[in-house]
C-alpha cells in the first residue's frame, strides 16, 4: 500500500480545522448543533451517556446502516472499520482481533462485551468470535473504546473495549427473515419474532451460519476450517413502574468448527522418517450459553441505580487420534523430562545427551539410550487425545449515578465475578478465581468550556493479587459538539488460568496396539507454569479531537497517542517450549483519524486511518503491526429501492504480508402489500491475495459472492 504522509494530513487539517471552527461557533450560537442534529451519545467509555466530545478518549461506533451496507457475515469484518484495529485470520473460522497488535493469534489484551457482559474467556485469554451467540441481525451498534480502560470495565480491558449493543425488545417490530446462499457452502438463516403488551416487549431470534471454510494450503489442497452452527437468542424488557425496569436475555449457541489437524510426532525424521496414521477428523464441538437480568431504579431525575447479574458457560470438545512412537508413553521417559531444565529439555527432544545429568537422570538417560538400540524401537501407538475444556462464569455488579449538580456527576459500583475451568489435558483438573471489584469516576464541568474527568478502579483477583487503575482527562469543549482532550490512564491485564497454572500433559486413552497390556498412558512431553506471573502494565497518553459540523453534517475524531506496556508476557503457547515470564514490553506511538461525512440525502462517506510504530523486545511482537491502515466506505441511497455500498480496507506489512480487500453490496427493496422484500448481492474480493494469517497458506478468505433474501412483516 503506497504510504500515507501523516505530516500532509496533520498540515491539511490545521488549515481547515480554523475556518470550520468559525462556522461552528455561529452554528452554535444559533443553536444549530441541538435544535437540527442532536448531538450522538456514547456509552462504553464510562459507563454514563457523553457526547463524542466530552469524552475522555476515542470511541468509534459502528451503526445499523453500516452494519447492514457492510454486507458482513462476521463481527470481525465489522471492526476492519474502526482505526488501528487489526483483523487477522488464523484458520478462517477463528479469526482473531486486536488494537494496535501484540499476540496477533489471540485476543489477550482487549475486553470484549455483550450488552455490558463480558464474553473475554479468561481461562485461556480468547474470544471465539465465530461462536458468539449473538447474530448480526441481533446488533443495534457497536462502540469500540479505543484505549486503556480498565478503570471502567477491569483487568483485560488494557487496550480498548469492544461493546456490542443489541436491540431491544421494545425497539424490535414484526417478523423477520433472511437467508443468505453463495460460494464456499455459505448457507446462512435468520427467523426473528417481537412481541408487545402494555408494560413488557420481547425479542426472539434465531439463526445459523455455515460455510465450508476459506482456506488453502500451497499445493491447493483443501484447509480444514469449515464451521457450523446454530444460536438462539431472547431479549425481554419490562416496564414494572415509572422508575423501575428490568431486561433479561437468554443466549445459546452450538455448532462444529473444523480444526486442521497439525500433528507431527516428537521423533519426526528422528527414528522413523515415514509418517504415521493421524486422524483427520479433528472437529471441536462448541456449545455457549448466556444469561443476564439487569434492574434499573430511576430513583429521581438526579439518582439512579441499577444492578446487573450474569451466568455464562463455554464448553469445547475435541477428541481425536494420533500416532507416536511406543517409549514416548513410558514413565521413565516422562520422569525424565520432567525433571530436566528448559535447556535441558531442548536437547531431550532432538534426541541428543542433554548435559551435567543428575544421578537419576544419568540412570533414566542411559535406560532411554539402551532402549534405542534395541529392535522394535521404531513400533508405534495410536490413542485417542482430549482437548476439553469447560468454563463457566458467574458475576454481579451494581452502580449507583448520581448526579450532585449541574456541573457535577459521580458515578461508583462494587462487582463480583467468580471464573471456574476445568480441562484435564490443559489444567490438569481444576482452576478458579475470585474478582472483587470498586469503582467510581466523576464528570465536573468546571466552566462552560472546561470539563474534567477523572476516576479509578480497584481490583481484587485471588491469582493475581491486587491493583489500582487510575485515568485522568481533560476536556476543552470550543462548543459542545466540539472538544480537545488530554488522556492519562493506566490499565493491567491479568495472566489467565493457563498462562500461569498449566499443568499441560496428554493422557491417551484406547492406546492400539497396547503398550505392555495397558491401553491408557500419559505422553511424555509435559507443561507446567510458574505460578508466579504478575499482571501487565500499560501507561497510555492520548491528545485528541472530536468535532461534529452539523451544517455539514460532518463529524471526526483526531487522536495522537504513546502508549507502553510492561511486565509484558510474550508467547504462543507451545507444549515443547512453554516458558513463561514477564521480562517483555512494547511501545506504540502514532496517530489514528476517523471521520463520517453525510454528503448528501443519498451519499455517505466514511474514512479511517491508523499510523502505528512500535518497538517491542520480543521477536513474536515485532513486525505485526502494520505501520499503515484504513478503510474507505460510500454508502449510497440511489432511491426509495436501490442502495448500493462500496468498502476498501488496506493494511500494510500486516504478517509481512499487505491486505487490499475490497467490499461491495448492492440491494433492492420491494413493498408486497404490508410485507417488505429485500434482495442483495454482496461481493468481498482480496485484490493482492497475499495471507495474513498463516503465512503457509493461500487465504482466500474474502473471495465470497452471496445472495441475501429478506422478508419483513
Amino acid at each position: 500500500m503506497r504510504r500515507i504522509n501523516l505530516l500532509w494530513i496533520l498540515l491539511n487539517c490545521a488549515v481547515a480545522i480554523p475556518g470550520l471552527f468559525n462556522a461552528a461557533y455561529a452554528s452554535y450560537t444559533d443553536d444549530l448543533f441541538i435544535s437540527d442534529d442532536a448531538l450522538p451519545e456514547v456509552l462504553t467509555a464510562t459507563h454514563l451517556y457523553q457526547a463524542p466530545a466530552a469524552v475522555p478518549g476515542s470511541v468509534s461506533t459502528i451503526d445499523q446502516e453500516l452494519i447492514e451496507a457492510s454486507g458482513a457475515r462476521n463481527i470481525t469484518d465489522l471492526l476492519r472499520l474502526v482505526p488501528g484495529m487489526l483483523v487477522v485470520p488464523d484458520s478462517s473460522n477463528l479469526g482473531t482481533v486486536n488494537y494496535h497488535g501484540t499476540s496477533p493469534g489471540q485476543a489477550r489484551r482487549l475486553q470484549v462485551l455483550i450488552d455490558g457482559r463480558s464474553v473475554y474467556r479468561s481461562a485461556f485469554a480468547q474470544v471465539d468470535w465465530s461462536d458468539l451467540p449473538i447474530a448480526l441481525e441481533d446488533i443495534q451498534r457497536i462502540e469500540v473504546f479505543r484505549g486503556p480502560n480498565t478503570v471502567s470495565y477491569g483487568a483485560n480491558a488494557l487496550l480498548g473495549v469492544i461493546n456490542i449493543i443489541t436491540h431491544s425488545g421494545k425497539d424490535t417490530h414484526g417478523t423477520l427473515i433472511k437467508g443468505n446462499i453463495g460460494n464456499n457452502g455459505i448457507r446462512d438463516s435468520y427467523a426473528r419474532q417481537a412481541w408487545h403488551s402494555t408494560y413488557s416487549d420481547m425479542r426472539l431470534s434465531i439463526s445459523s451460519l455455515t460455510d465450508d471454510g476459506f482456506e488453502l494450503r500451497k499445493d491447493g489442497s483443501d484447509f480444514r476450517d469449515s464451521r457450523r452452527l446454530s444460536r438462539f437468542n431472547l431479549r425481554a424488557n419490562h416496564q414494572l413502574n415509572e422508575q423501575n425496569s428490568l431486561d433479561w436475555q437468554l443466549a445459546f449457541k452450538e455448532g462444529s468448527n473444523q480444526i486442521n489437524n497439525n500433528y507431527q510426532s516428537a521423533f519426526a525424521g528422528k527414528i522413523n522418517p515415514q509418517p504415521w496414521e493421524q486422524d483427520s477428523n479433528s472437529d471441536e464441538q462448541a456449545k455457549d450459553y448466556a444469561a443476564s437480568l439487569r434492574w434499573n431504579s430511576n430513583i429521581n431525575a438526579q439518582h439512579s441505580l441499577s444492578v446487573q447479574t450474569n451466568a455464562q458457560q463455554w464448553e469445547r470438545l475435541r477428541e481425536w487420534r494420533a500416532c507416536d512412537a511406543q517409549i514416548s508413553f513410558s514413565s521413565e521417559l516422562n520422569e525424565l523430562w520432567r525433571t530436566s531444565s528448559f535447556a535441558q529439555r531442548e536437547r531431550l527432544r532432538r534426541l541428543k545427551p542433554i548435559g551435567n545429568p543428575s544421578a537419576r537422570q544419568a540412570v533414566l538417560q542411559n535406560w532411554l539410550i539402551g532402549q534405542l538400540v534395541q529392535p522394535g524401537a521404531l513400533a508405534h501407538s495410536c490413542g485417542l487425545i482430549n482437548e476439553n475444556s469447560r468454563e463457566s462464569r458467574f458475576d454481579v455488579e451494581v452502580q449507583d449515578t448520581y448526579s450532585v449538580s449541574e456541573q457535577l456527576r459521580l458515578i461508583s459500583g462494587l462487582s463480583y465475578r467468580y471464573d471456574q475451568a476445568r480441562s484435564a489435558s490443559f489444567l490438569n483438573g481444576r482452576e478458579r478465581k475470585d474478582i472483587f471489584r470498586a469503582f467510581s469516576q466523576f464528570e465536573f464541568y468546571a466552566s462552560e468550556h472546561w470539563l474534567l474527568q477523572g476516576g479509578g478502579m480497584y481490583e481484587h483477583d485471588s491469582s493475581n493479587g491486587d491493583s489500582f487503575s487510575p485515568r485522568f482527562a481533560v476536556n476543552y469543549l470550543v462548543t459542545p459538539a466540539h472538544g480537545f482532550r488530554a488522556v492519562y490512564s493506566e490499565a493491567v491485564r491479568s495472566p489467565d488460568m493457563f498462562e500461569n497454572h498449566a499443568d499441560w500433559q496428554y493422557r491417551v486413552k484406547d492406546l492400539r496396539p497396547a503398550i505392555a497390556q495397558n491401553s491408557n498412558a500419559d505422553f511424555f512431553i509435559s507443561a507446567q507454569g510458574n505460578g508466579n506471573l504478575k499482571q501487565e502494565k500499560i501507561r497510555a497518553f492520548e491528545l485528541g479531537y472530536n468535532g461534529y459540523f452539523a451544517p455539514q453534517k460532518l463529524s471526526f475524531d483526531i487522536k495522537i497517542f504513546n502508549e507502553k506496556i510492561t511486565r509484558m508476557i510474550s508467547h504462543r503457547p507451545s507444549l515443547i517450549s512453554f516458558s513463561l515470564n514477564n521480562d517483555d514490553h512494547i511501545k506504540f506511538y502514532g496517530s489514528e483519524l476517523e471521520g463520517n461525512w453525510q454528503a448528501t440525502e443519498k451519499d455517505r462517506l466514511r474514512i479511517s486511518y491508523a499510523y502505528i510504530k512500535d518497538q517491542a523486545s520480543n521477536s513474536l511482537d515485532q513486525n505485526v503491526t502494520p505501520a499503515h491502515s484504513g478503510s474507505l466506505a460510500w454508502l449510497r441511497n440511489w432511491n426509495a429501492d436501490w442502495s448500493s455500498s462500496l468498502m476498501f480496507f488496506a493494511a500494510e506489512q500486516l504478517n509481512q504480508n499487505d491486505l487490499q480487500l475490497l467490499t461491495a453490496r448492492l440491494s433492492r427493496k420491494f413493498q408486497l402489500g404490508s410485507t417488505r422484500l429485500q434482495l442483495a448481492g454482496s461481493l468481498q474480493k482480496t485484490l493482492n491475495n497475499q495471507p495474513i494469517g498463516r503465512t503457509n497458506n493461500k487465504d482466500n478468505s474474502h473471495d465470497t459472492a452471496y445472495a441475501t433474501v429478506q422478508l419483513e412483516f
